[in-house]
């Protein structure tokens, strides 16, 4: 378990992108200036509604720099999943813990956006956190 690690310009993580709670719409999470880096994302689902089966769920991390800091940017998809008649898997996607890491160029902040669409009952809750990785070239 990784308890704490810390970013290129000596910040502290993890970083609490998204608190565990439900979203039924499309929706930003906390910004966390962090800087540079490598940064491993732990996606947390522990439900997801697919019984209408157009549900689809999107987490997109995304950067800013301090030049441009209303810019938004994706550097990674932390996860993408809903029924099986939107995905084309032959499974619906259920709750798990997904990861990805994302080497963000960005020199300001990073934060996590849900783009949540379907028919009708939409609900996936999660929770979203960022590790910093010290990994050297």
């Amino acid at each position: 378990m990784i308890i704490a690690t810390w970013t290129p310009d000596g910040k502290v993580g993890p970083f609490a992108l998204k608190a565990s709670g439900a979203l039924t719409a499309s929706a930003n999470g906390t910004a966390y200036e962090v800087g540079k880096g490598k940064f491993r994302i732990v996606t947390a689902v522990t439900a997801i509604v697919v019984t209408a089966n157009t549900e689809h769920y999107t987490v997109v991390i995304e950067a800013n720099s301090r030049a441009a800091s209303t810019v938004w940017n994706e550097i990674g998809v932390a996860f993408s999943g809903g029924a099986k008649e939107v995905t084309g898997r032959s499974a619906d996607d259920a709750a798990d813990e997904y990861e990805i890491i994302v080497d963000n160029p960005y020199d300001y902040q990073i934060r996590v956006t849900h783009y949540i669409v379907g028919s009708s009952d939409v609900s996936i809750t999660d929770s979203v956190k960022a590790y910093p990785l010290d990994i050297k070239a």
